[in-house]
């Protein structure tokens, strides 16, 4: 199920944004138009457009360094052109004030925490905006370069068979028409080890390959070189003047390459290849993230991209797309028919309630695209845009937002065999624990390194902000869980011992020193469970209203079990790091600092409570469900173990509910807090629940293309590219489409509680069908095979050194010595 096309008719103008191409390509549609069928359907998204049309198209494209979005077209492609690393902003320089610290933090930490315990909330508020919380003047933004437009002459009008594709088994685009008797062809594709995008330009008639080029940089400071085949611009980034450097390299067969006006032209081509590649001088290294100059970076990346030629280019990007792509295959009993439609013919049918199981499939593999297209090693890990952006300030300033988003795109790394594309997370963590380190020491004079809810490239780790979302202290214990799993996955104590133990180690020691007593048991203050408050009113506080400008709203209630909950999971987690490393009295240290948290609570409702106070409200549908950490991705609640526990997280659930509320707009939905939902309920072991989630996520909050967004309302200065819908505009973001892979796999295959749980969460609409590769904790490889709900066949592949683990099929444990339908085999 590789193969989305979308169709779209004259009377619907919709404005979508697909990001969808390349090893990191991104592919946007912003037109009328209508797609035909063609080719194998599992394995190309294609388009075919009137040319009345054509003009308003826009697609993207990327690599893990360079993401473009371009506006094809057949007389002009406009691209809009950035790297990943374009970040305005700028490290700390000596001033703490400028990177978040206010200065009074330390000193007014233990008068915040004894109003908190003592119940004067409103006072530990008020305290913590004026005297903890920081206001970072440099955090900055992700940006982009500005746009390449590359002129292709010819006539809009009498052009026929226009069409596009994304073959997402290869990574690789083309566009392709008719002018004449004359058939004109685009090849794209962006290469991670060769870190270029390509661009091919072919025509059956010879001497038809006709461009000029030429940029339109968005940064204020720039200068653009134009010699021979050589297009290059020398910038600098807006605030900090980072220098950046964009090169671009034309090689034509026949014909004539030259400069003039400013830009680039070849005439009369057999063919074109278009060589691009940009860099800045950032280096991920704190503090003050300077590397190599971007000039040479780039001479370097052309000429070896001129040694190796395209075609050998090609051949390295697909070998080396398909070494991680290949590994897993999912494939589900759909319906013949339905695959056969364009993939918006198929979205519209599924909307209406068509079946379609294969459209899912569609979006499991289109999810594990744009993770390897975006997060690779070496590069930085993606963030809310991916690799992708169109605007000079991306929407929340692409950061690196650590209250659910980036961990929701890295979720699926492990169940999907996709370990390598977390490294860059792995990284990042790594050197966001140094300026963490700071943090501790500064804002809460103790050991131990800490991060809060915003992040960049820049190492920003300080609580700043507005309360609602900034005091939030847990976005390193929420980093460590991803620490712990890579190990989990991978089973590489190499990695643990060297990388990861001590990252865990120093969150952990934080922690240990930031505890306070309460109701005699320990809890962390002050804190703010994520982004959520209740109204104090005549009959309590409530969290159902969000009265945001009424003075009488208040964040840091004491016991957010949010917290408790995610350093439960990371003591837990620490302490079996330590005993691996032969540290037995820090692990003795933390299990027993763990048992003396606050323990989970059941409220009036039969609710998991939110907080210590039982104040959880049927009527509140907040988009946020932080306290269901310890459902998902922790282990301490769980149907089997804690049923009790279970069952109240599936209150909580219910009374939050699954999606978008008229009412409640501006707090409820968001496509990541129902992919959220969807992990949660597949934690709990009920497929269906969660699969009618994953269904209202794709046609409630989707786009045609299987993406979907984070409703807004506000166009974050370039309304033309957002679809206005329900009244607010939108945008995709990526997190919840990373998600779908990792949710769709823990369906089928868990492995959290120490057991290989086959088929836990099987939906009905997943009657029967089969998978192969996906990994759960201690390095095994599981292949799974299923009809009409029960197991046919299952194939665990256990790594040397590893025994064979307890397996539970559904909900019992069995013998794989005594059951047929499952094969061990010890490698």
């Amino acid at each position: 199920m590789n193969l989305i096309n979308l169709t779209y008719f004259p009377n619907r103008c919709t404005r979508q944004i697909l990001r969808i191409l390349g090893s990191g390509l991104l592919i946007s549609t912003m037109s009328n138009c209508k797609d035909i069928a063609k080719d194998d359907y599992n394995q190309k998204l294609w388009y075919t457009y009137p040319a009345e049309y054509w003009n308003s198209q826009a697609l993207h494209l990327g690599n893990g360094f360079i993401g473009a979005s371009f506006f094809g077209g057949v007389e002009e492609e406009k691209i809009a052109l950035t790297e990943k690393s374009m970040w305005t902003g700028k490290p700390f320089s000596g001033d703490w004030e400028e990177v978040g610290i206010n200065p009074r933090s330390r000193q007014s930490l233990p008068q915040i925490r004894k109003e908190i315990t003592e119940g004067r909330i409103r006072s530990a508020d008020s305290l913590i905006l004026k005297n903890f919380l920081g206001n970072n003047r440099n955090f900055g933004n992700f940006t982009s370069i500005g746009e390449l437009i590359i002129k292709c002459p010819g006539n809009e009008s009498e052009a026929k068979n226009y069409s596009r594709e994304l073959d997402l088994s290869n990574s690789i685009g083309r566009v392709q028409y008719s002018n004449g008797r004359t058939n004109f062809t685009r090849e794209y594709f962006c290469s991670y080890p060769d870190r270029v995008l390509c661009m091919k330009f072919n025509a059956s008639t010879k001497r038809s390959v006709t461009l000029s080029v030429k940029m339109n940089i968005m940064q204020d400071s720039s200068l653009i070189l134009v010699h021979d085949s050589v297009y290059a611009v020398k910038g600098f980034i807006d605030e900090n003047n980072r220098p950046f450097y964009v090169l671009i390299k034309i090689a034509s067969k026949g014909g004539k390459v030259y400069s003039e006006n400013s830009m680039l032209h070849i005439k009369d081509a057999d063919e074109a290849t278009l060589y691009i590649t940009a860099a800045t001088n950032y280096k991920l290294h704190y503090p003050d993230y300077t590397g190599d100059d971007p000039e040479l970076i780039t001479g370097q990346l052309i000429e070896n991209t001129l040694k190796l030629g395209y075609e050998k280019l090609k051949e390295r990007h697909i070998s080396d797309y398909k070494s991680l792509y290949d590994n897993v295959n999912l494939e589900l009993k759909g319906h013949s028919a339905a695959e056969k439609l364009p993939t918006n013919e198929r979205f519209i049918g599924y909307k209406n309630g068509n079946p379609d199981p294969g459209l899912k499939v569609l979006a499991f593999n289109l999810g594990r695209y744009m993770i390897i297209s975006s997060s690779r090693p070496g590069t930085l890990p993606a963030n809310l845009q991916g690799v992708w952006n169109n605007f000079k300030r991306a929407p929340w300033a692409g950061n690196y937002q650590s209250n659910i988003n980036i961990q929701e795109i890295y979720m699926s790394c492990g169940p999907v065999d996709l370990l390598e594309c977390q490294e860059p997370y792995i990284d990042w963590i790594n050197d966001l624990s140094v300026a963490g380190r700071q943090i501790a020491e500064k804002c809460y004079g103790t050991s131990g390194w800490v991060s809060h809810t915003t992040g960049n490239i820049w190492g920003h780790a300080a609580p700043v902000g507005d309360i609602m979302w900034g005091m939030f202290p847990q976005g390193s214990a929420w980093h460590c869980h991803h620490i712990w799993e890579q190990f989990e996955f991978s089973a590489d104590t190499a990695y643990l011992l060297s990388t990861a133990y001590p990252i865990l180690k120093g969150a952990s020691v934080f922690w240990l020193e930031n505890l306070i007593p309460y109701k005699n048991y320990l809890i962390s203050a002050p804190t703010v469970s994520a982004e959520h408050g209740a109204l104090e009113t005549p009959e309590g506080l409530n969290p159902a209203y969000q009265d945001f400008q009424s003075n009488m709203y208040r964040y840091a209630l004491p016991g957010v079990f949010q917290d408790i909950e995610m350093i439960w999971d990371l003591f837990t987690n620490t302490s079996k790091a330590a005993r691996i490393a032969g540290d037995t009295g820090f692990a003795d240290s933390l299990v027993m600092t763990r048992e003396k948290l606050l323990p989970l609570m059941i409220g009036r409702y039969g609710q998991l409570q939110e907080w210590y106070y039982d104040i959880d409200n049927p009527d509140c549908h907040h988009r946020h469900v932080a306290h269901m950490y310890a459902v998902y991705p922790g282990s301490q609640i769980n149907p089997l173990t804690t049923p009790a526990l279970a069952d109240a997280a599936r209150k909580s659930l219910d009374m939050r509910g699954d999606g978008r509320f008229p009412g409640q707009e501006r707090v409820s939905g968001g496509n990541w807090a129902r992919a959220y939902r969807i992990w949660c309920w597949t934690r709990l072991l009920d497929g269906n629940r969660a699969n009618k989630i994953f269904t209202e996520l794709l046609t409630e909050q989707g786009f045609e293309n299987l993406l979907t967004y984070q409703h807004i309302d506000y166009d974050w200065e370039r309304p033309e590219f957002f679809n206005e819908g329900d009244t607010l505009y939108c945008h995709f973001q990526l997190d919840a489409s990373a998600s779908v892979p990792g949710f769709m796999a823990e369906m089928l295959l868990q492995s959290q509680m120490g057991e290989i749980h086959l088929l836990p969460a099987l939906p009905d609409e997943f009657a029967s069908g089969s998978v192969s590769g996906l990994k759960v904790r201690g390095g095994y490889t599981v292949n799974i095979d299923w009809k009409d709900g029960e197991l046919s066949e299952a194939v665990i592949y256990c790594p040397q050194g590893q025994g064979i683990p307890a397996i539970r099929l559904k909900t019992r444990i069995v013998d794989p010595s005594k059951e047929k339908r499952i094969k061990i085999i010890k490698l």
